[in-house]
């Protein structure tokens, strides 16, 4: 083990400990303060990764039932979530992507449409990462890219222009892992912590109104759109791009000559992705003022019924039940249907775990009392001004993510912001959605996120360089999240003055 490991893992247990022998402060009951323990032992070993983080993810199941705060079902049920369920589908459908190419014929299109000049390659990759990164998990989005990316700076450096070749390549790599950040906050399944949000909101107020994909989109895919081409700007000018290199149209064409024609699989997996977003979209009724477009959940009648994640589940069984349309070889093994369970198994489950991890820590939180204890500590939050709070958040949570898991920092924070708004009289999402948003605004270090950590991984970037040109991108992204998310935010998600009925 690391010395940090070494360091959190006793760390943790002694700040647990602690946590449950001292006195219990005015105002909190012992239940709450052993939810507190468990929750710092988590936060602890989550920051250090003393061990996996996903088995951290794990330690509700052992402690909560062990120390009286939620029953062994109560707190299993959170692993099993609708949401969690939903990010789940979203991983077998990306697999499919995977398995059949489909995610890479996509990108090199995206890239061979927009030019071959130096700044327009970067522009052409970002759009590319970003639009897979809206349904694909954006750790397997930059996966795919960094190959296509490297290939093109290879070429670029034997033209011999060296000096150039260099920052062309690094503002690439910077460009691939950021534009897979941005990407995945336009929908509600782009990003982890995006889940983590949607299922604690019904984690900790079970009568409060679901969060629809559709909803998600109106404000995630308007903040992609300003927040994207801003961060183009900002990488091309700040490693001075220009002029154009030949080569990079070759490399594209020799890439999709590779794949091939498109085959009957990718047709038939694109027609399940584009029902399945369908489905998300309009499941529920769509409102504009008086007139409403009736949602095919609303005229089947089956509205209290079904949710997002049956529309995920079902695209994952229709994956599993098509076939690939491929022609038998006698001398080589062609998958029959478009997903099997051996490719299903290696989607990252840790994840998964994390994320059900977070919803019984936020469901330990409202049971014993523990989020109205922590609620009345900082009701002096409700004395700023709502753009002041909200710019307050993004802030704290964007520098904070640095230094930890974007899933575990959304997982330890949300349920404390639900009850620092829920104290100041302001509305839960108020201090939620910027939080989560937040979250996937780490451009500093390669612990920041998934996509940070595996441009670093590369050997292309080193931490200097990351954080050289991520730290002033840090701020411009904290100004624009606010400043969006205040103007569209609040609207969107009816966030109204006071606290609303089902949060009381």
């Amino acid at each position: 083990m690391l010395r940090r490991q070494t360091i959190g893992l006793f760390a943790g247990i002694a700040i647990f400990a602690l946590v449950l022998v001292l006195p219990t402060p005015p105002g909190a009951s012992p239940l709450a303060m052993r939810a507190a323990a468990v929750t710092l032992l988590m936060a602890t070993w989550w920051i250090t990764e003393a061990i996996h983080i996903s088995a951290t993810a794990l330690v509700p199941l052992v402690l909560f039932p062990l120390l009286g705060v939620l029953d062994a079902g109560s707190t299993a049920e959170n692993y099993g979530h609708n949401y969690v369920l939903m990010l789940l589908g979203g991983f077998f459908i990306a697999k499919a992507f995977e398995l059949h190419h489909l995610h890479r014929r996509i990108a090199l299109m995206i890239v061979k449409l927009l030019g071959t000049s130096r700044s327009r390659i970067i522009l052409s990759f970002m759009i590319a990462t970003a639009m897979l990164s809206m349904w694909i998990a954006n750790v397997a989005v930059t996966l795919l890219m960094l190959p296509i990316g490297a290939a093109i700076i290879a070429r670029e450096q034997d033209s011999g222009a060296d000096a150039e070749s260099s920052k062309f390549g690094l503002a690439l790599m910077l460009a691939i892992a950021y534009a897979a950040s941005v990407g995945g906050t336009g929908t509600l399944i782009g990003t982890p912590p995006n889940m983590v949000f949607a299922g604690m909101i019904k984690s900790l107020y079970p009568t409060a109104p679901e969060i629809s994909f559709f909803q998600w989109m109106l404000v995630g895919i308007p903040l992609v759109i300003l927040l994207l081409p801003v961060t183009w700007f900002y990488i091309v000018k700040f490693y001075r791009i220009r002029g154009s290199f030949s080569g990079s149209k070759e490399i594209i064409d020799q890439q999709l000559q590779a794949l091939g024609p498109i085959t009957p699989a990718e047709k038939r997996v694109f027609f399940i992705f584009v029902l399945t977003g369908l489905g998300w979209i309009f499941r529920n009724d769509i409102r504009f003022d008086h007139f409403v477009i009736p949602g095919w959940a609303s005229l089947f009648g089956i509205s209290e019924f079904v949710h997002d994640s049956t529309v995920a589940l079902t695209a994952t069984m229709l994956l599993f039940l098509t076939p690939t349309g491929a022609k038998k070889q006698p001398d080589r093994k062609v998958m029959t249907h478009l997903l099997d369970w051996k490719s299903a198994e290696s989607v990252p489950w840790g994840v998964v775990l994390i994320v059900g991890g977070g919803y019984a820590i936020a469901k330990a939180f409202d049971a014993t009392g523990l989020a109205a204890w922590i609620g009345q500590s900082v009701a002096f939050v409700g004395t700023l001004p709502i753009f002041l709070t909200m710019l307050s958040v993004v802030f704290f949570i964007t520098f904070l993510t640095e230094i930890n898991s974007n899933t575990a920092t959304a997982n330890i924070f949300l349920p404390i912001l639900a009850t620092m708004a829920v104290a100041s009289q302001a509305h839960p999402f108020l201090l939620m959605f910027p939080g989560t948003v937040a979250c996937s605004c780490a451009f500093m270090l390669p612990s920041g996120t998934g996509t940070n950590a595996v441009i670093f991984g590369s050997g292309r970037v080193t931490i200097p360089e990351m954080a050289r040109c991520g730290f002033l991108m840090n701020f411009i992204s904290i100004a624009i999240v606010t400043l969006v998310l205040y103007l569209l935010a609040i609207p969107v998600f009816g966030i109204t003055d006071g606290v609303p009925n089902w949060a009381r």
